[in-house]
């Protein structure tokens, strides 16, 4: 049998913008659980609930997700500088 490539499934471009997106998704899921570890325990519920859809959104996201991918190179950087910086509530 003939060895046959097949043509890749994305871009190289599809690939790094999934990557970068969810590169962003795993830094604001990691400054939510900063905040967390340091937060009293109802401040710390709110926080694990901001972070809960994350956590799902990261797990589902696909390079075929363009528009999503889009909106988290967008949105998320401006979002993950508030939850370091404790002003996103």
């Amino acid at each position: 049998m003939p060895y046959r490539t097949r043509a890749p499934r994305w871009t190289a471009a599809q690939m790094d913008a999934y990557e970068q997106a969810r590169a962003l998704l795993n830094a604001l899921i990691a400054a939510y659980s900063a905040r967390i570890s340091e937060a009293s325990p109802e401040a710390a519920n709110a926080l694990r609930e901001q972070r809960a859809p994350l956590l799902v959104e990261r797990d589902a996201l696909t390079a075929d997700d363009s528009d999503r991918i889009d909106e988290i190179l967008r949105e998320i950087p401006t979002l993950l500088a508030a939850v370091r910086g404790g002003t996103d509530e």
